[in-house]
């Protein structure tokens, strides 16, 4: 059966265990918003038949939420889960793992981006690299161990270049 058609990304969600950090660093450094200008703070015990607790379940208590939007409106929605509280990753970067593994964005200057989000916390991983076609990428974590690509073209025009 063939499919209708391409479905976009409608948002990317990570855990996080500072919720105002993480906001504040997305907002002053990709230029993300946080949608309406709030983070949510649910707690079962005021809110019992709030949506979040139908997904996640009877052991989730409590949880700090906030909806952000990127450049192009795909949505990055961030978690801070307070009860049970949040676990960390203590893996490096494993390329190789199942699952997810970063986000990318898209600006025309990867270098520039990258010396500003390393003099605020980030981590470079691996070397940049710049194809014969002049597309540049940038791997780099957040200080929260997220991986995050800086692609200077869009996915598209990268993926159409024979950039092997």
């Amino acid at each position: 059966m063939p499919v209708e058609y391409a479905r976009p990304v409608n948002h990317i969600a990570v855990s996080v265990n500072d919720i105002e950090a993480v906001t504040k660093w997305y907002t002053d450094l990709l230029g993300f918003q946080i949608i309406g200008g709030k983070i949510m703070h649910i707690k079962r015990s005021e809110s019992p038949s709030a949506g979040i607790f139908q997904i996640y379940g009877d052991s989730l208590h409590e949880v700090k939420l906030a909806y952000m939007s990127t450049g192009n409106g795909v949505g990055f929605e961030v978690f801070e889960f307070l009860n049970p509280g949040f676990k960390k990753n203590d893996v490096d970067f494993e390329y190789n793992r199942s699952g997810f593994f970063h986000i990318c964005v898209t600006d025309p200057n990867p270098h520039v981006l990258l010396e500003k989000v390393l003099s605020h916390g980030a981590s470079r991983v691996g070397n940049a690299v710049t194809f014969p076609t002049g597309i540049t990428c940038i791997y780099f974590k957040d200080p929260w161990g997220n991986v995050v690509e800086i692609l200077s073209s869009s996915f598209d025009n990268m993926a159409t270049l024979d950039t092997a």
